[in-house]
């Protein structure tokens, strides 16, 4: 079983862009989470990446400073540097779920309600 779940601040807006295919049109979006350590020993500056419906939902509610969850699976990879020609390892998540995790805005209301996860997995195709 591979899944991750984590709980950190944004530490900028998500980007996200819109990938046309033969098959249709893709959503995806990305940004960076700070997650503490235990005993306050530091932070992990983990990627994130999402698509479809959830991507849509980072887009359009998540910014800076937000604290969110993320539900997630692990992905590690690796490619060659072409100028130091060295191996380098990347680690990601590949987020299937966003929830915001802070509590009321400073107006008192209850934040926007997440979406729900897509039902054909996490690469929702738009018609």
């Amino acid at each position: 079983m591979n899944m991750v779940v984590l709980i950190g601040r944004l530490v900028r807006d998500p980007s996200y862009s819109e990938v046309e295919t033969e098959k249709g049109k893709y959503h995806i979006a990305s940004f960076y989470l700070a997650v503490p350590r235990n005993f306050n020993k530091g932070v992990n500056y983990i990627k994130i990446t999402t698509f479809g419906k959830q991507a849509d939902f980072a887009r359009d509610f998540l910014t800076k400073g937000k604290r969110v969850a993320i539900l997630g699976e692990l992905m590690i990879g690796s490619y060659k540097d072409k100028e130091t020609d060295k191996t380098v390892y990347t680690t990601e998540v590949t987020a299937s779920r966003l929830e915001f995790a802070d509590g009321k805005d400073a107006n008192g209301n209850t934040p926007i309600p997440f979406p729900e996860p897509d039902t054909d997995g996490f690469q929702h195709m738009l018609k």
